[in-house]
Formats: structure tokens, C-alpha cells, sequence
């Protein structure tokens, strides 16, 4: 699929529940669509890109299927839940790699010694993973089929808005928990950990939002600006340990200086993802919960 061919595909699509539309039809619509999008892309020429797409659609149905967590029985859940994360492990390395480049871009003084090894450590690393895409789209495509046929077979006809609340409240609370253990210890584990939280419920909130107040909507928003910014923070640091573990067997004189603005642009980041953090987590969860419902209720046809 050309990009113009692409890009009109993926317009027509939408990851979010209709006003009118039945859960359970919502449900089966864009678990199709999210499958078919990974898919698509993992086609396409434009490997480091695609991948990461491919990845966020992942993501999205996993938030999708968090959504109606409480309607499903616990062990297909579980189930799916970890195939579709394990297809996503399995192109993660390639998108790594892709994300490390990108940021490599954008370190000031990327003309360095200690920055030009580590660019071409990073594309051998790139090439030989390209190496095994036809392999791993054939591995991915197979779990997805299966992930498919489990999901158009689970009985949603009995789904209610008060169980997208209930798995949403899920969502925002393991967020909630995860940004206090951050803002508290904020290691470069807490920090990732509360990232796919945050992105969780981002996911959750897009499906939604249309249905709901221009709240829920600059909510979802908050929640993505605080993503990016948290996942800006351990791209750097990924990309810092790379440095800093060439340059113990290679020293660089550029690596010192380039280390220290590396640090202060997290510093930043990090002082900024608290502060948004500490503005989307303020709700309680039993309230987050309530006006979702309430919200729900007038929009969702069940």
C-alpha cells in the first residue's frame, strides 16, 4: 500500500466509540481495525516508522481491551492480553533502534565522535534486525489471526457503559499509584512504568472522548503531552547509556558536555511530567469513575 493509499485507509478508520453505536459492535469494529492497521503497516517500506505505528496500534487494542476488562472471563483475557503484548515485544527492538536514531538527530553537537560511532552501532543494529522482518511479520500476523478469531467470539452483547467506567477506573488508578511511586522515587523504571500507564489511559479516554464533555477531550490531551514528555526522557536516557557505555571503551572528550545537557533536558522533562502528572491524577478514582458513567450513559446505545 502506497503512502497517499495509506494514509486515506487510515482516515476512514476510527478508534473511538460512535454516538448511537453499540458497545459490543464498537468493541468488534475497531479490534478488526487495530489488527488490520498493525498488520498494514508492518508491509511497509518505511520499516523504522511502521513499526512504531504498528506498536501503537497494538497498544490501542490492549487499551481496548482493558475498556470492557470486567466483561470478559479472567483467563481469555489474560490470554489475549499477553499475545498481543508479546507480538509487540517482538518488534520492539526494531522500533528501539529507530527511536534512538531519531533522537541521536536531535542531540545539539550530533557531529561528535562519541555521537558518530554510536549512529553506526545503531544502524548495523537496524539493518540486521530488517533482516528478519519477513520472518517476524509471518510470527506477528499468525498471533494477531488468533488474537482475530478469540475476540469476534467473546459474547459483548451484555456490555454496559458502567463496565467501560469500571475498566477505565482500572486504568486511572494503576496510573494514579504508578505517578505517586515516580514523583516519590523518580528512577528511570518508575518513571517508563508510569509512561505506559499514562498511555493506557490515554487510549481509554480517546475512545471515549467523543461521547463525553470537551473535558474528557482536554483530558486525553493532558495525558498525551504528558506521554510524550515521559517518553522523551527515556528515549534520552536510553540513548545516554549507549553513550556513556561506548565511551568507557572509547573515550570522547564531546561525551562529558553532551552527557550534562542530556541530563538537564531530563531534569526539565521530568519537572514538567510532574507537574502535568500531578494535574490529570487529582481526581479521585470513585469520582473519575461517576462522571465517566454519567457521560456513557446519555451517549452509548447498549
Amino acid at each position: 500500500m502506497n503512502g497517499r493509499l495509506w494514509y486515506a485507509h487510515r482516515a476512514r478508520m476510527s478508534y473511538r466509540i460512535e454516538i448511537g453505536e453499540s458497545l459490543a459492535a464498537a468493541f468488534g469494529r475497531i479490534a478488526a481495525e487495530e489488527i488490520d492497521l498493525a498488520a498494514a503497516e508492518l508491509r511497509r517500506p518505511d520499516r523504522g516508522q511502521a513499526v512504531h505505528n504498528a506498536r501503537k496500534a497494538l497498544k490501542r487494542l490492549r487499551a481496548l481491551l482493558r475498556s470492557l476488562r470486567v466483561t470478559f472471563p479472567k483467563k481469555l483475557f489474560r490470554a489475549e492480553n499477553r499475545r498481543i503484548a508479546a507480538a509487540g515485544r517482538k518488534i520492539s527492538p526494531l522500533r528501539d533502534v529507530h527511536v534512538q536514531l531519531r533522537t541521536l538527530g536531535k542531540l545539539p553537537g550530533g557531529a561528535g565522535p562519541a555521537i558518530r560511532r554510536i549512529r553506526r552501532q545503531l544502524l548495523r543494529r537496524q539493518s540486521a534486525a530488517a533482516r528478519g522482518i519477513p520472518a517476524l511479520r509471518k510470527t506477528v500476523r499468525q498471533m494477531l489471526d488468533v488474537s482475530r478469531q478469540n475476540l469476534a467470539s467473546w459474547p459483548l452483547g451484555k456490555a454496559t457503559t458502567a463496565n467501560v467506567a469500571a475498566g477505565l477506573k482500572r486504568v486511572y488508578k494503576q496510573g494514579r499509584a504508578a505517578f505517586k511511586i515516580a514523583r516519590h522515587s523518580p528512577t528511570p523504571v518508575h518513571l517508563h512504568e508510569w509512561r505506559k500507564k499514562v498511555k493506557s489511559l490515554v487510549f481509554g479516554l480517546d475512545l471515549i472522548k467523543g461521547l463525553g464533555t470537551g473535558k474528557l477531550s482536554r483530558m486525553a490531551r493532558s495525558g498525551d503531552a504528558l506521554g510524550e514528555a515521559l517518553g522523551d526522557d527515556h528515549d534520552l536516557f536510553m540513548v545516554l547509556g549507549a553513550l556513556r557505555t561506548e565511551h568507557r571503551s572509547h573515550p570522547a572528550g564531546d561525551f562529558p558536555p553532551l552527557a550534562k545537557r542530556i541530563n538537564l533536558r531530563r531534569a526539565k522533562l521530568q519537572k514538567r511530567a510532574l507537574k502535568m502528572g500531578a494535574k490529570l491524577y487529582g481526581e479521585k478514582p470513585g469520582a473519575f469513575e461517576q462522571r465517566l458513567d454519567r457521560h456513557l450513559r446519555r451517549a452509548v446505545k447498549i
